[in-house]
């Protein structure tokens, strides 16, 4: 029935600042901007992430990032002033929570191959 994920969309309060947060904080590169949207590249990925101004609502979903430096990672978000958690580690996985400017969810991952 689906073929893939196309995008994680992600409701922001002001979009010209999530915009050069997006840009600046988490290094991501825009690819598509209409005006009333952006959609930015993560990584080698396919998967797209799209902020849109809205009412920004809380949520238990969140997502999930995968980084293959994770301390260098949390280091250089808490030094760009992001309030990231400490690493923790669960099955095999380690990873951190992070937050954006208005509060939605974040969380960075990394794992070993098998």
């Amino acid at each position: 029935m689906f073929s893939r994920i196309d995008t994680i969309h992600i409701s922001v309060k002001d979009l010209a600042r999530a915009r050069e947060w997006y840009k600046s904080v988490l290094e991501l590169e825009e690819i598509f901007h209409p005006g009333h949207y952006i959609v930015f590249k993560v990584g080698s990925g396919e998967t797209t992430l799209t902020i849109q101004e809205g009412e920004v609502h809380s949520s238990s979903t969140r997502t999930i990032l995968f980084s293959d430096a994770l301390e260098e990672t949390r280091l250089k978000l808490i030094d760009r002033q992001v309030k990231a958690g400490g690493i923790q580690a669960d099955d095999g996985v380690t990873y951190f929570e992070f937050i954006d400017l208005d509060g939605n969810r974040f969380e960075v991952c990394h794992f070993l191959s098998v």
